[in-house]
């Protein structure tokens, strides 16, 4: 029979999360026909022999490298057969009856491109998993770490407990008509970490598609599990792409603005992070930031701020 969803799934040194992700998706195959691409980016840690545990519901695509996320799941979709496909992170378990919600939702609303579930934390606390599109003016409260203390700023949306429409959905788990997705030329591939999910959501919207959130499915997200392996440089990247969307959907005036507001605000994540050094219990992730902002600083100075989102590292393969 042929699958109805098609999960992609982007490894990168996931170790057993890889194993719970498909083990989730493998659990709620008899209530939906479905199978599952890993595309694993160049892992040593050997999570991918894991995956002979499934045998042919599972097929392996190994792209040779660290291509990044938006790529990977480029390469996984090529592989796609069926028309809807579900996109997530090795970190993300699915509940049981998630991905039939999701696809039943996307049946019923025949304009909605893309649909994320509620995803819930370690404790069960729901996490941010959307937001509205970005605005100039609250990208520069951003800029100026405003969100952290004014918490309506960051990303503009609440958890809502109802099916919303909404500007983006996370990256770490979403289900996509694949359709939707080759209309508007899949990820950006010059995005090589972060952000990628805004912005494949906001091309949607420009093509006439709509993005919706549905809290009636869940998923479980651990979070972060690529990026703690390798915080430094992921952040680096994060400080890149976060320019590059905005410039791409803000324009360029706005693009730069941004830019140049990236000095003061690497200034007072450096001032925040050093004072939260004193504590021993922060210092295993203040380390990395702190050389992270340093060298965002340096390109500041240097005045090679610019907006190819992969100017934070030597390039993919160093972040492996």
């Amino acid at each position: 029979m042929k699958p109805a969803v098609t999960a992609v799934v982007v490894n990168w040194n996931s170790g057993d999360d890889l194993l719970r992700c498909v083990a989730s998706l493998m659990a709620g195959a008899d209530r939906l026909p479905l199978d599952v691409v890993v595309v694993d980016n160049a892992s040593s840690d050997g999570s991918p022999d894991v995956l002979e545990t499934f045998g042919d519901a599972v097929r392996l695509v190994e792209t040779g490298g660290n291509i990044g996320f938006g790529s990977g799941v480029n390469r996984g979709v090529q592989r796609c057969i069926a028309p809807y496909v579900l996109v997530l992170n090795p970190d993300v378990r699915v509940a049981p009856d998630a991905v039939e919600r999701l696809l039943d939702f996307l049946k019923a609303n025949d304009r909605v491109g893309v649909v994320g579930p509620r995803l819930v934390d370690e404790r069960g606390h729901a996490q941010r998993s959307f937001g509205r599109a970005p605005r100039l003016a609250g990208e520069i409260c951003r800029k100026f770490l405003l969100h952290l203390v004014l918490p309506f700023l960051k990303f503009g949306c609440r958890v809502s407990s109802w099916p919303t429409s909404v500007g983006w959905v996370t990256g770490a788990c979403f289900l996509m008509r694949r359709s939707a997705f080759g209309a508007v030329g899949g990820m950006d591939d010059a995005i090589f970490m972060y952000y990628e999910d805004v912005d494949l959501c906001l091309r949607l919207g420009k093509a006439g598609w709509s993005v919706a959130y549905l809290p009636e499915a869940c998923a479980f997200h651990a979070g972060g599990g690529s990026s703690k392996r390798a915080l430094e440089r992921m952040l680096v990247e994060g400080v890149a792409s976060h320019l590059y969307v905005m410039k791409k959907h803000l324009g360029d005036r706005a693009g730069r603005l941004l830019a140049a507001l990236t000095f003061p605000e690497m200034v007072l994540r450096t001032l925040l992070w050093g004072g939260l050094f004193l504590f021993p219990g922060l210092r295993r992730e203040a380390g990395p930031r702190l050389r992270a902002y340093k060298r965002v600083l340096a390109r500041c100075i240097t005045g090679r701020v610019g907006f190819g989102s992969r100017w934070g590292s030597a390039g993919p393969e160093e972040i492996s």
